[in-house]
């Protein structure tokens, strides 16, 4: 039984989903004498996050970590249809960095994430296969590991009071120690030679 067939009130909806990009092999070399510049561009909807840069390593590691906040319902059966395309979608996209002009594509994978949440099948270490652009033909463009965990994050009244925007913001003083309520004006020490 799926987690989204239980009762409203029994019911875990995550809130958020956590990805860990790891490494990637049998990418193609597109720099002068085969070096490499290489990063991941990590994107839900329109948010998206890029790793860091990797230099000349024939197997790229990132090891690096990023969490998306989930649009409410998307997850559901049928929530992809009250947003735009692509919104439930973890897109990972391999790029060279050239050092001038546009960066190079190298391989894109794209994960539907209320598919692997609603067969409980998320992806924990796993290779997934880079394609090509849509609308191109489709060429041997190598792997990308990745882990991908769903979360829920809650978060209590007391906590969602401390992030209200429209509160102003309250002024933290430092009472002054009483030893110094005869002085009114700080003065630097003289020397005298």
């Amino acid at each position: 039984m799926s987690l989204i067939d239980l009762d409203d009130d029994q019911r875990w909806v995550p809130t958020h989903v956590n990805v860990t990009v790891l490494r990637a092999r049998g990418l193609r070399t597109k720099g002068k004498h085969g070096s490499r510049y290489l990063y991941t561009i990590i994107q839900v909807g329109k948010e998206k996050y890029t790793t860091g840069l990797v230099e000349k390593a024939e197997v790229p590691a990132w090891n690096e970590e990023c969490c998306f906040e989930l649009l409410p319902g998307i997850l559901e059966d049928g929530g992809r249809s009250a947003y735009p395309p692509g919104s439930g979608d973890l897109v990972f996209t391999v790029m060279h960095r050239v050092l001038i002009g546009l960066d190079v594509f190298l391989g894109q994978a794209i994960i539907p994430l209320d598919k692997i949440f609603q067969d409980g099948m998320c992806p924990r270490d796993e290779w997934l296969k880079l394609h090509s652009k849509a609308g191109r033909k489709e060429k041997e463009r190598g792997e990308l590991q990745v882990t991908v965990q769903f979360t829920r994050n809650n978060m209590t009244a007391s906590m969602f009071d401390l992030t209200m925007k429209d509160k102003p913001p309250m002024k933290l003083v430092k009472p002054r120690p009483p030893f110094l309520d005869h002085i009114s004006q700080w003065s630097p020490l003289k020397v005298r030679a």
